[in-house]
């Protein structure tokens, strides 16, 4: 009876040590959770470290000098199909305008992308709704802007127009930009949400042939002339001038 009454009913010896273990494991799981927060903010360790070494870059690099060149063929020939449509002799295929592709993938988009989604994966490493909000709007305010200049001044430069990259920055780059805005936040926010880190140079680059495409024509074209001044206002301008004349 004394021995059922023990089982029964333990005593605060038990009971004591049954409480302390219930909160060391709690106070462990709560441990956890804070280390686990804490490895991807303080504990993410240096922004160099992340990205020292070669390897990285120079496959970022490779992936889109490829994709580029891939990206300018396509628009190569999308432009001579154009031209057969509306009875036009299509220009004959430019190897070297395919070659600038390739060289500004090479030395500057690929790399460029690499050091910029890693930074923006290392200041922002947890997945919630401002983070990517964030995300999409930097890239879009300020790799846009940078990407964009970049390629217009180094087919400029390579063919001999350097003196045109003003009015071609001027004229072309916040038109070029709203196109991007169109194509590029619906494909960086499916890459910023869903697409892992090691993955993102290879995701944008592979979006990027077509984007490239375009990139490829809107650089090659034309510089826009800039807007002439409407006839009504050209109109007052000449009676004003006209009437200047008769005071004097």
């Amino acid at each position: 009876k004394m021995h059922f009454r023990t089982l029964a009913a333990p005593g605060p010896q038990w009971g004591g040590e049954f409480w302390a273990r219930l909160h060391r494991q709690q106070r462990q799981v709560r441990s956890n959770a804070s280390s686990s927060s804490g490895a991807s903010t303080s504990g993410r360790g240096s922004y160099f470290d992340r990205v020292k070494g070669w390897q990285g870059p120079w496959k970022a690099a490779l992936t889109s000098a490829t994709l580029s060149a891939t990206g300018d063929l396509l628009a190569q020939f999308a432009m001579g199909q154009v031209n057969k449509k509306e009875g036009k002799t299509p220009a004959a295929y430019d190897p070297y305008r395919t070659l600038r592709m390739f060289g500004f993938g090479l030395c500057l988009y690929g790399p460029i992308q690499y050091y910029w989604y890693n930074l923006l994966e290392w200041l922002m490493p947890v997945k919630n709704s401002v983070n990517f909000l964030t995300k999409v709007t930097a890239n879009q305010l300020l790799l846009a802007p940078v990407t964009l200049s970049t390629v217009f001044s180094w087919n400029l430069g390579w063919t001999g127009q350097a003196e045109a990259i003003p009015a071609k920055l001027r004229n072309d780059l916040l038109p070029t930009m709203q196109n991007g805005w169109k194509f590029w936040i619906p494909a960086a926010s499916l890459n910023f949400y869903a697409v892992p880190i090691e993955y993102q140079v290879l995701y944008m680059s592979a979006c990027g042939v077509l984007w490239t495409a375009y990139l490829s024509y809107a650089s090659s074209t034309r510089i826009s002339a800039a807007p002439e001044p409407a006839p009504a206002a050209a109109a007052a301008d000449n009676k004003g001038g006209k009437k200047g004349k008769k005071d004097k």
